[in-house]
């Protein structure tokens, strides 16, 4: 079953508010070192008090977008319409999910732990119980989301789908594998660098082609 053009639409739009919500999510923890960092926890667990505006928005922008994330995920798959489209999109949306839940730990952190804290650092250990839970949600989002590109890759090839679009997603999805280390290895975390503008351009290249099905050839070609 394929997606009617209100469905793509509704998928693109959530992929476009998806992409936003990621930039500006690492956008506003530009001040804030350690942030998604497993060995610099105790740095972000510092830092994160200090800056509550920027952690709160960027806590909420994340968790917009990875839910939008996970919309255009299963938009995506109906209007591919094959069991490896369908495997690739669930994939990445229950990963969005997942890690939409763990980017509110932050928001938590400043709201509710840190006003409670006296100076001496007392609840040093449950801001690292609630960003260590971040990073390891967030380690398990570029697993299910390099699994599920790979998938939707493969799936675009075999659907006689436009090649660039198909090479760009298994690109990313490769590049987002080695991230989920992140939640032992900051060097995983810094692999984003290239990780995650590879998945960012094909959300957004996708959810081009979801919101003009007709000219954009995100429809399969007719057979020869």
């Amino acid at each position: 079953m394929t997606a009617s053009p209100r469905a793509d639409r509704l998928a693109a739009s959530c992929g476009l508010v998806g992409v936003l919500g990621n930039v500006l999510g690492v956008a506003l923890l530009v001040d804030v070192p350690g942030a998604y960092r497993a060995g610099a926890l105790d740095a972000w667990a510092e830092a994160a008090p200090v800056h509550p505006v920027a952690s709160a928005a960027s806590a909420v922008a994340f968790t917009i977008g990875l839910v939008a994330l996970a919309g255009w995920a299963v938009g995506l798959a109906q209007r591919v319409a094959t069991p490896a489209a369908w495997a690739g999109g669930l994939a990445i949306a229950a990963g969005a999910l997942l890690n939409a839940a763990g980017a509110l730990t932050p928001l938590v952190l400043v709201l509710h732990v840190a006003p409670g804290c006296a100076q001496d650092g007392a609840c040093a250990a449950v801001g690292r119980a609630l960003l260590g839970s971040s990073v390891a949600l967030d380690a398990l989002f570029n697993l299910l989301l390099g699994v599920g590109l790979l998938a939707l890759g493969v799936a675009l090839r075999q659907a006689a789908f436009p090649r660039r679009l198909a090479w760009l997603a298994i690109a990313a999805g490769a590049a987002s594998l080695p991230v989920c280390l992140q939640v032992v290895s900051d060097a995983a975390a810094r692999w984003l660098v290239v990780a995650g503008p590879l998945w960012l351009l094909f959300v957004s290249a996708s959810s081009v082609g979801l919101w003009r099905p007709a000219q954009v050839s995100l429809q399969a070609e007719a057979p020869a």
